[in-house]
């Protein structure tokens, strides 16, 4: 299935769209953000949708499904595209004199179809793996104005790790299922040992009354997580029946997403540096291609003025701060070393060296590339590899499609040789110059792999913030998500 294909359906009660023509053509622009394929993702509210066909289900002028093709943000370019499009409820008068205007619309322009059209059949689109799920197909079809959106995936009915115990670093809910299967040695407090002590209070409930359609009926009145409102409520808007932090009438952080080509459209900054690792038995001089961070914000419109840092998110919930001056200003250039190189022990030996080595750069001289907070997606010319689970493990392996790149910010941890690789942590000292030093900027920990979300601090007042604990849909459609402050808000 083509990432862009959404057979699910949208609740046109947080939707409002203005129909447009343009060469003749029928499009809708969204006055709002659209929800995107993946959970918790959005179609810009300045993207246009090409309606090519629309199909009336059940009878019903309101009920409806096209198909057309998305018009990217940046790039201006278009890509197929199907959305259910779902009546439900009372809507203003407003939506619903929009819609009904829609709709005739459409009817003149002859792209409705026969009223006897049958509904397209409801599935999931929860992430590789989990796409088949009888749970997760059993909520869509129970729920199916909810296809598509943030509560189709795993953790409407999964938790993340437990606060106060070895597991609270696991937010993901995926991260803490995949205990069960692969267990972390370090862990052993709060670990799960079935498949029910991974479960929320909403899942539970679900599969205490039989794990099927039916149970899902039957625990709609139920308030499977305390905040005063009904499973059934919750889930019509859009919010988690299992999280009593995410509650109706609470508006969602503001939210954007870029698209690969969106992304591969900016101006791309390549710069040759040194990734200094703590554990591991080499440090790397490498080449990263990809956007600067400022640049991707700024191409998203995002209002930096109250911004004061950003968080990154990885696909399984790790994250890290970065402050505003890191966004906006360039770091110190590194420095090149290549005296390492000439160590032939295999014991002693600390630095991996590029093939080649970029013109311009020398031995135990400053680097001349300018150095930035980069959202990388190549190194050393070659497309990162996709981040995954590693099988036997659990362990997150790959960088890509896309790493949160930092350079060194404190070259002064060996005044004597500045930015200076060194050996690991967990090397022996073998007083040469290279060996293990505490107060050289380790950078290489700093650095966020399969980068998913960006974070904007501080999330707006009031607003619920965006699901960041569970991005593999993003990984694999190759999207990065911005959030909270800054971001404007078309709720």
């Amino acid at each position: 299935m083509s990432p862009f294909n959404f057979p699910g359906s949208v609740s046109l009660r947080q939707l409002l769209l203005r129909l447009q023509t343009i060469n003749g053509e029928l499009y809708v622009r969204p006055l709002t953000h659209i929800p995107s394929p993946f959970p918790g993702s959005v179609y810009p509210r300045r993207s246009l949708l090409q309606l090519q066909t629309v199909n009336i289900i059940q009878n019903n002028p309101l009920l409806f499904s096209t198909t057309g093709r998305y018009h990217g943000h940046l790039t201006k370019k278009f890509t197929p595209v199907s959305i259910g499009l779902k009546y439900q409820g009372e809507l203003e008068m407003r939506k619903y004199l929009t819609i009904a205007a829609i709709t005739l619309s459409l009817a003149s322009y002859g792209c409705l179809s026969s009223p006897n059209t049958p509904p397209a059949e409801m599935k999931p689109q929860a992430y590789a793996g989990h796409e088949n799920d009888r749970d997760i197909s059993n909520f869509v079809r129970q729920y199916p104005a909810a296809a598509g959106t943030r509560l189709d995936d795993c953790q409407t009915c999964h938790r993340s790790g437990i606060a106060g115990t070895d597991t609270e670093r696991e937010f993901s809910p995926c991260g803490y299922c995949h205990l069960i299967e692969f267990p972390n040695p370090r862990y052993s407090t709060g670990v799960p040992h079935s498949f029910e002590a991974t479960l929320n209070s909403f899942g539970l409930d679900y599969k205490r009354n039989g794990r099927t359609e039916e149970a899902l009926a039957s625990i709609a009145g139920l308030d499977s997580d305390g905040d005063g409102f009904a499973n059934g409520r919750e889930i019509s808007d859009i919010r988690y029946p299992g999280d009593s932090s995410s509650r109706p009438g609470q508006p969602l952080s503001p939210t954007i997403i870029l698209e690969w080509e969106d992304i591969q459209s900016l101006p791309r900054h390549t710069q040759f540096m040194l990734m200094n690792r703590t554990t591991q038995q080499f440090d790397a001089y490498t080449t990263y291609s990809g956007i600067r961070v400022r640049d991707l914000l700024s191409a998203a419109e995002v209002d930096l003025k109250d911004v004061v840092g950003i968080t990154v998110f990885a696909p399984d919930g790790y994250s890290i701060d970065y402050g505003i001056d890191e966004v906006l200003k360039p770091f110190p250039n590194g420095y090149y070393y290549d005296a390492p190189g000439a160590i032939e022990d295999e014991e002693k030996r600390l630095v991996e060296y590029p093939e080649t080595i970029p013109e311009g750069v020398a031995g135990d001289r400053e680097i001349p590339d300018e150095l930035w907070l980069l959202v990388a997606f190549e190194q050393n010319g070659e497309p990162l590899e996709i981040s995954h689970y590693e099988k036997g493990s659990g362990k997150l392996v790959g960088e890509g499609p896309y790493r949160l790149i930092k350079p060194q910010m404190d070259l002064m941890g060996d005044a004597s040789k500045p930015g200076r690789p060194d050996r690991s942590v967990k090397s022996e000292a073998y007083g040469d110059g290279w060996d293990y030093e505490r107060k050289i900027d380790h950078n290489a920990g700093n650095c966020v792999r399969g980068a998913t979300a960006i974070r904007l601090n501080p999330i707006p007042a009031g607003y619920e913030q965006y699901d960041w604990k569970n991005g593999w849909p993003f990984i694999e459609s190759r999207q990065v998500v911005i959030f909270g402050q800054g971001v404007e808000d078309n709720n």
